[in-house]
């Protein structure tokens, strides 16, 4: 990881800044605990209560955020430029002194126990929230668990569980503000990151390493709900995170399902008719990336829609894509890549998790990566290291006959990947 990122952009008005963390959800014994930590640190420290903070964030205009990932965490806030040398010293109290008083500790943790209910009632966020990770890594992989936890878990935190992530926390953080950053204001951000990032816990201890993915080729994770009117399946095909992949990978995700023009849109809803919403998205654990493609469709044609999302998905690995459509996948990216800059919070979550991965942390490389794609490269690099039984995985909810759904996911990831 980077000790710290700045990227100045001058036609933001506002700048994005925080700290990243090593420690994330999968780094959890009791699932969840990163999560209550991360808002009940929020709360207040030993010299500013919650009072105080709100005067100083929201009272400017600006916004405090955490983010809780798989393999990392992030506390930051997004402010008018002016008061990015405050903000950013009280994140560090925020990291470093925070009171943890137990009754904030109390109410985020029912806080999350009601998020969690709400995620259950909701089929799509359920699936693609809990049940798209297991499908990949498996039930009891640390990747496949739940980034918020689960009643049972979140009611067995203690404070001395906080206490003991929060530790965590502070080993080898780093650093980034994205924004509208003049070279005077670099200066003293920089200054300040080294000062905070070098005060704090720089121990030999190696990041954690997480267990190999071990689930068997052509994963399912298959949950019935019959009150659903519905059924939503996602396609999840992992492969190497390598820098030399991600122009190739980000192109594949667009042209398969991002945009109006992609091709989960134009067949499977506009032509096939299957359901309303589609969408793809590109995720980055650990050392693997992962595509992610989701639809929603009837039950009476469960069978049919999983086998026409694995004919969009595989024909990339069949045949070239042709001009038009690669020229419409290019914009849309490209025009995806300037809109960024439109938002400092936006473009610091790129180079965060750009660089939490090993990926240079740095949101231009984009317009290399992708200029640098063709068709030939695009359809070389599916049929060489995509189109693999043991890279797919299925997980789908609503009201489905899982043996049937079983049989033929079998059936399709056997002949069609």
């Amino acid at each position: 990881m980077p000790k710290t990122v700045i990227h100045s952009y001058p036609n933001l008005r506002t700048v994005c800044l925080g700290i990243v963390t090593h420690h994330g959800a999968a780094h959890d014994l009791l699932a969840g605990t990163t999560q209550v930590l991360l808002q009940t640190m929020s709360r207040g420290t030993e010299q500013h209560n919650e009072e105080t903070i709100n005067k100083k964030i929201y009272g400017t205009g600006g916004s405090l955020f955490s983010t809780t990932e798989k393999d990392f965490s992030i506390i930051g806030a997004q402010i008018q430029p002016k008061y990015a040398i405050r903000t950013l010293e009280l994140l560090f109290e925020l990291l470093s002194i925070p009171t943890l008083e137990d009754n904030h500790f109390q109410i985020e943790k029912q806080n999350l126990i009601q998020i969690f209910h709400q995620v259950q009632s909701n089929s799509l966020r359920r699936l693609l929230l809990f049940d798209a990770d297991k499908a990949v890594f498996g039930e009891n992989h640390p990747l496949g668990r739940s980034q918020i936890g689960i009643p049972e878990t979140l009611n067995q935190i203690t404070q001395e569980d906080l206490q003991e992530t929060h530790q965590e926390l502070l080993i080898k953080p780093w650093g980034f503000a994205v924004g509208a950053i003049s070279s005077d204001l670099h200066k003293q951000l920089d200054k300040k990151f080294h000062e905070f990032i070098s005060s704090q816990k720089d121990t030999v201890q190696s990041l954690q390493t997480f267990p190999a993915r071990s689930v068997p080729p052509s994963h399912i994770v298959a949950s019935p709900s019959k009150e659903d009117g519905s059924v939503y399946l996602c396609v999840n095909i992992i492969t190497d995170s390598s820098p030399s992949y991600i122009g190739l990978a980000r192109f594949s995700s667009a042209l398969i399902g991002e945009s109006f023009g992609s091709r989960m849109f134009t067949i499977l809803r506009d032509q096939k008719a299957f359901g309303y919403l589609t969408g793809a998205s590109i995720k980055l654990l650990d050392n693997v990336m992962v595509f992610r493609y989701f639809m929603e469709t009837s039950p009476n044609r469960t069978e049919e829609a999983i086998e026409a999302l694995l004919e969009v998905i595989t024909d990339i690995g069949k045949k070239e894509i042709s001009q038009k459509e690669y020229n419409t996948t290019r914009d849309f990216i490209l025009g995806q890549l300037d809109l960024a800059f439109d938002d400092s919070q936006l473009a610091a979550s790129k180079i965060i998790n750009r660089g939490v991965h090993g990926l240079p942390p740095n949101i231009e490389a984009g317009y290399e990566e992708l200029q640098a794609v063709t068709t030939k490269k695009l359809n070389q690099w599916w049929k060489k290291s995509v189109i693999n039984p043991d890279n797919f995985s299925l997980a789908i909810t609503g009201d489905i006959n899982i043996p049937r759904v079983q049989d033929k996911w079998k059936s399709l990831s056997s002949k069609a990947i």
